[in-house]
């Protein structure tokens, strides 16, 4: 679906093709921060730029999984429906970045230097719409700081994100452009979101088979965290059909989603959904306390 851009918009392209590097997108929900990184993305390949999209909205990702966040580099007019390369991925472990700032941070830093290594003259960074409170001030506030953007791209209904903007109004470091929504931005309900995560894993997983990895033999990164805030044990955590864990190689790298089916304690070994091939290559599972609700009912998978 083509996007429709009110004239801002168009005029921001010529400012970003003059000036590349880094540009961040800050927005509440429901303001269109996608629809502006598509848009950014599309019409500056068009020109001949190669830009890079770092979709840090770990909610309502499009690139990769909901609690990943993707980076893709583009160089030409991109399908949106057919994303031909699969994105890198790097696993957060949630559907928000509240109470994991920590990896939140170093998952958007890690795809931003990817991004640069390979060569990207400008890259987009969309963000989570966590803008609220001081609590999302502060997400914002470090995220800024520790990308260094040149341009703070805001998208805002009133003056929501002004609390955010008002910390960097005195310095010239960063270009703060407002801008205003597009026509076609219209609010989701929380149903009409927790609709669009389930899709997107189900998509996901479509093609997964069950693989299975000894525990002693790999590396456990994490813990799960009980509806109190209090740790489960390991075998306990294993145990958890439809949990949420990362795959990860020997360099730390994401290179896959799982979902646990079953945990045989006396053989110490763990069944996981995932649509990984070579699980040669993976090192470190990385556990979430996040579930899914298992999309296959037969058993035998």
């Amino acid at each position: 679906m083509e996007i429709v851009a009110p004239h801002e918009w168009y005029v921001l392209l010529d400012i970003l093709e003059k000036g590349r590097g880094i540009a961040i997108i800050l927005g509440a929900p429901d303001t269109g921060k996608s629809s502006l990184a598509k848009f950014i993305v599309t019409h500056l390949c068009k020109g001949g730029l190669t830009v890079a999209l770092v979709d840090a909205d770990i909610g309502q990702s499009f690139l990769g999984p909901p609690t990943t966040i993707g980076l893709s580099i583009f160089k030409s007019d991109p399908d949106w429906e057919v994303i031909l390369s699969p994105p890198e991925i790097f696993f957060v472990g949630s559907t928000t970045p509240e109470g994991h700032f920590p990896i939140h941070l170093k998952g958007v830093k890690r795809m931003l230097d990817k991004a640069i290594s390979y060569g990207a003259e400008l890259t987009v960074v969309d963000t989570t719409g966590f803008v609220l409170g001081e609590t999302g001030k502060e997400l914002k506030r470090r995220k800024i700081d520790l990308l260094s953007p040149k341009f703070i791209l805001a998208l805002q209904k009133s003056d929501e994100i002004e609390p955010i903007l008002e910390l960097y109004k005195e310095t010239s470091v960063y270009k703060i452009i407002r801008l205003p929504l597009s026509e076609q931005v219209r609010s989701r309900s929380m149903e009409e979101r927790k609709n669009y995560r389930t899709n997107k894993f189900q998509d996901y997983f479509k093609h997964s088979v069950v693989q299975e990895w000894a525990i002693e033999e790999v590396q456990i990164e994490g813990e799960v965290i009980d509806p109190h805030g209090d740790p489960i044990p390991l075998d306990w955590a294993l145990q958890i059909n439809g949990l949420l864990i990362g795959l990860k190689d020997s360099n730390d790298e994401t290179l896959a989603l799982g979902v646990i089916r079953n945990y045989l304690v006396e053989k110490k070994v763990v069944r996981v959904l995932t649509p990984l091939g070579d699980i040669q290559r993976v090192k470190t599972i990385q556990l979430s306390s996040f579930k899914i609700i298992p999309f296959y009912e037969d058993e035998s998978i």
